[in-house]
């Protein structure tokens, strides 16, 4: 990265260090100098147990419990970055965004759709910007992407698909209070789910891609779903969806963290002049249009994981367009909303295709029913 020398440093305070919190921390100090920006709080009830601890005491940085505690005591910052659990995302905002803080929040911008749209209002009254961690959003690859299909080289959207198989084991659904859970154990609600966490990035990107403007993504409606699970859980390990956007595009979704074999994130994307195409035998983006043009646009892949942090920092001294604001991560929001009102009951895998194997469960045959609803654009329960 290049940094410009003749601005003051960005002020961060970060919430969480431990978990996702520690990439963004070692990130932070290894690959930022202080003269671009520097670590001046943070928020973290179990920040004894980060790896940096040392380093923070050391350099005397104050650590805190709770936000607030922070900006009470006086202390201020420019950029707030949040990677605390889901639940907790649009109030840790609010209360950076009331304290004139701009925010960088990991994905999802937050559970409840009313919560996003007080974090839209709030982030309007006090004059700061959010952006969303959606990695995938930052990179050139998407953002090229995009460009061309707002700017019509590949015809009107008709289809947007992806597929995201990561089979976990019990120490994933162990590894705090809240994971697999709709609720957390404080009654907050947390909707956690491969949809909802380590598979939304997919989801957001297929809405993102048919946003209207740059910085914006594809409302849906008449959204299906169904729901599954092997663990035992409260929530669901896997998922299939369909919606439509308002531009009449339909989305299909599959994620699972049920099954035997890995597929990693896979997208194809039908318009009426072309085909784009990502994963699976395309390890980069290919779009190819019906007069044989084919283009390259890199993989998604190609740049950092934290180029969202970079670029945040960037945008705190050198004001630029909002990359990916809560008005284009809203559009996920909205549909994991309607998964959890859906009519449909989360169903439990049949005992007899659930196999234990090394610390995990996977559902016999999952991978190729999956597979075979992703090739043929339906839903699951369509799959015999």
């Amino acid at each position: 990265m290049i940094y410009s020398s003749d601005k003051k440093p960005v002020r961060i305070l970060m919430c969480a260090i431990n978990g996702y919190g520690h990439y963004y921390l070692k990130t932070l100090i290894e690959e930022v100098p202080d003269s671009e920006a520097i670590l001046v709080g943070v928020i973290d009830p179990e920040a004894q147990k980060s790896d940096y601890y040392p380093w923070i005491i050391e350099q005397q940085i104050p650590v805190f419990d709770k936000i607030e505690e922070f900006f009470h005591e006086g202390h201020s910052a420019d950029l707030t970055v949040i990677s605390s659990p889901p639940q907790y995302h649009v109030q840790q905002s609010i209360i950076a965004l009331s304290n004139e803080s701009n925010v960088l929040v990991d994905k999802p911008v937050g559970v409840k759709l009313e919560s996003v749209k007080e974090l839209i209002t709030t982030a309007e009254r006090f004059k700061r910007w959010v952006e969303i961690g959606y990695q995938w959003s930052y990179s050139d690859a998407i953002q090229s992407l995009k460009r061309d299909i707002l700017d019509n080289r590949f015809g009107d959207p008709v289809l947007f698909k992806s597929i995201c198989l990561w089979p976990r084991d019990y120490d994933y659904y162990r590894r705090n209070d809240w994971a697999g859970r709709i609720l957390d154990s404080n009654g907050l609600a947390v909707l956690d789910s491969p949809a909802n966490n380590a598979c939304a990035h997919f989801l957001h990107n297929l809405l993102f891609l048919l946003g209207d403007k740059m910085g914006s993504s594809a409302i849906p409606h008449k959204i299906e779903s169904e729901q599954y699970r092997a663990y035992d859980i409260e929530n669901y390990d896997t998922i299939s969806l369909r919606a439509r956007t308002q531009n009449g595009a339909e989305v299909l979704f599959y994620a699972s963290h049920a099954t035997k074999e890995e597929r990693n994130p896979e997208f194809h994307l039908e318009f009426s002049g072309g085909i784009v195409r990502f994963g699976g035998n395309y390890s980069e983006i290919i779009g190819e249009k019906r007069n044989g043009v084919v283009r390259n646009y890199g993989s998604p892949d190609d740049d950092h994981q934290f180029k969202k942090l970079f670029e945040a920092i960037k945008s705190v001294n050198d004001p630029r367009p909002v990359i990916c604001p809560p008005e284009a991560a809203i559009a996920h929001t909205i549909c994991i909303s309607k998964i959890q009102e859906s009519r449909n009951p989360i169903l439990n895998f049949p005992e007899k295709s659930i196999f234990e194997e090394e610390n995990r469960r996977y559902v016999r045959g999952l991978n190729e029913r999956i597979g075979k609803a992703y090739n043929q654009n339906k839903m699951l329960t369509d799959i015999k």
